[in-house]
């Protein structure tokens, strides 16, 4: 499976198989791997779901995950990103919900922090961030397939 099918699949497109893409497929594009940003943004459910039960060791700062300009993606989207493809519609969604998402985890680890651990759950589980969670997956790879069948 292509790096682009990958994309397409997580789009609904049709595609090759669901498996994943080979280890050697590109998934980075003006220095962005879109598979890692992808991930890495699937991983703060659990991250910020063991912060909620008190079984993380990290120690979660409201203030600075709540800026959508300190993860690898949210840089890239302030420089490279930005000056490459912002005048795309795209990637402007993109990084509308990829602000929003990071609001929202925000907004979560503040309601744990102030002890109201079951709203900070329900938050995580049904709130705005399951939807801007989605949004950021989803623009990611519908920017990466523009990208490709573009050039």
């Amino acid at each position: 499976m292509s790096a682009l099918d990958w994309f397409k699949r997580i789009l609904g497109q049709p595609g090759e198989a669901a498996a994943p893409p080979p280890a050697d497929a590109s998934m980075e594009l003006a220095g962005l791997n879109f598979m890692t940003a992808i991930e890495a943004h699937i991983k703060w459910k659990s991250r910020l779901e063991s912060y909620i039960q008190g079984t993380s060791s990290e120690e979660l700062k409201a203030e600075v995950i709540c800026r959508d300009d300190q993860c690898p993606l949210g840089k890239w989207i302030y420089s490279a990103g930005g000056e490459r493809f912002g005048t795309i519609d795209t990637f402007g969604d993109m990084k509308g919900h990829h602000a929003l998402f990071h609001q929202c985890a925000g907004r979560i680890v503040e309601t744990a922090q102030a002890g109201n651990k079951d709203e900070a759950m329900r938050l995580l589980q049904y709130g705005d961030y399951v939807r801007a969670s989605e949004q950021v997956k989803r623009l990611l790879a519908k920017l990466y397939v523009r990208l490709n069948t573009s050039t």
